[in-house]
């Protein structure tokens, strides 16, 4: 068990590093909270320059989180990916919380393709968003 949770650490510490040489996952202000084999979360803070003309956070801002930690959850699988296809429900206006958090998980993964699903939440746990996100394996 020890040395399972030791992998988990390394695998979140070194997609940690990675996000953080992204540079418009840091402009938009992503923060990593876990990350381990299939799997991903991340928040980021609503602020005045991710918003919409309605004070919202922008649709291309909550489409971005999505595919940033879709993306990480399917790397933390092993392989560089990159997005094939994608797709997201916007349900709910992303406003009155504080973050926008995103959960990823991997639906199915084989030899070339991994396909994940991802749902985002206010503070509440109320769902606003999912999506599905398609990534080959490069």
């Amino acid at each position: 068990m020890k040395r399972d949770r030791e992998s988990k650490i390394s695998d979140f510490n070194s997609m940690n590093e990675i996000i953080a040489r992204n540079p418009f996952a840091a402009y938009i202000g992503m923060e990593l909270l876990e990350c381990a084999n299939g799997y991903a979360r991340a928040r980021i803070r609503l602020k005045p320059q991710l918003q919409n003309i309605y004070g919202g956070m922008h649709g291309g801002c909550v489409f971005s989180l999505a595919d940033t930690v879709a993306g990480a959850a399917a790397a933390s699988c092993g392989n560089r990916v990159t997005t094939l296809d994608a797709s997201i429900n916007f349900m709910r206006p992303v406003t009155g919380t504080e973050y926008l958090y995103c959960e990823a998980k991997v639906q199915r993964t084989g030899a070339k393709i991994t396909v994940m699903r991802t749902e985002l939440k206010d503070d509440r746990a109320k769902l606003l968003a999912d999506g599905s996100f398609t990534y080959y394996h490069m």
